[in-house]
């Protein structure tokens, strides 16, 4: 089979330094867990490794995240998700005596700052994913805009003007129907800061595949928000597209008669995974 292989590709510079500092927190605290708060980055592969090192997950799917924070045992670690969290949680992590490692994201925080420097803020973004539930939490006077619903409460936005923000994993479909509806409500509004440079990367690569492509394979986590957008993208340019973790997950896929595809990863998708991933369909 030819291959069209999407750059970039390989995990992007915030989930790997939130690897690193997973791995820094178990090499200095080799008599205490390393209790993960929330997946640290939402890539199944990513945190298998990161368990066999000896880290413990807490994941958002289970119960809620203040709840499983506050049954870690007094004087352990807690690392925190490079999704970001809600600052409260540190707060209750000193009174724990728990050592801290904070995975932030730079972009995610960046967002916030930028946010809380304004007296009215839209925030855009999926309802329920961890970076979203942060912001709002540490941000609770923004107004909150549904991607997936394609609404806001417009009736709760302060003045004229609001400063308008998302999550930084969001296609760029979904910031310009957002965009142009909260233009069309407030078009005084101010138009912030957008998706993480990675995001943006790798969803105009894609958008670049050449047109006689029978298919597009996206490796990725169906949790992983950028890796589904990559798979929208794909799909609504009429594509045949298939989100997969993994090699053994693109194995089981039928690609009979199959004679092009075009391979793109998600942000936490490792240079391992996909390069194992390129030489098994070229092999095909």
């Amino acid at each position: 089979m030819e291959v069209y292989p999407v750059v970039p590709f390989g995990y992007c510079a915030g989930v790997q330094g939130a690897l690193k500092l997973a791995e820094t927190a178990v090499k200095e605290n080799p008599n205490r867990t390393v209790y993960l708060l929330g997946m640290l980055v939402h890539n199944e592969d990513a945190v298998a490794s990161l368990k066999a090192l000896g880290l413990k997950l807490l994941d958002e799917k289970d119960a809620p995240l203040e709840q499983q924070l506050l049954a870690i045992p007094d004087g352990q670690v807690v690392l925190f998700s490079a999704h970001g969290h809600d600052h409260h949680f540190d707060e209750i992590a000193l009174e724990k005596n728990l050592k801290i490692y904070d995975a932030t994201c730079p972009f995610v925080t960046l967002n916030l700052k930028e946010a809380l420097s304004h007296p009215s803020v839209i925030y855009i973004g999926v309802a329920g994913h961890l970076e979203s539930l942060a912001f709002l939490a540490n941000d609770p006077a923004a107004i909150f805009y549904d991607v997936k619903t394609v609404s806001y409460d417009r009736s709760k936005v302060f003045g004229d003007a609001p400063y308008v923000i998302s999550q930084t994993t969001l296609s760029e479909r979904e910031l310009q129907k957002a965009h142009e509806q909260i233009l069309k409500d407030f078009p005084k509004a101010i138009i912030g800061s957008e998706r993480c440079h990675s995001t943006t990367l790798r969803q105009e690569a894609l958008k670049r595949i050449p047109s006689d492509c029978d298919l597009v394979i996206v490796l990725g986590s169906k949790r992983s928000n950028n890796s589904l957008k990559l798979a929208e993208i794909a799909t609504s340019a009429g594509y045949p597209t298939h989100l997969v973790l993994d090699l053994p997950a693109l194995k089981a896929l039928n690609l009979q008669h199959k004679k092009k595809a075009a391979l793109c990863s998600g942000a936490s998708t490792s240079s391992d995974c996909f390069n194992a991933c390129l030489a098994y369909l070229k092999s095909l």
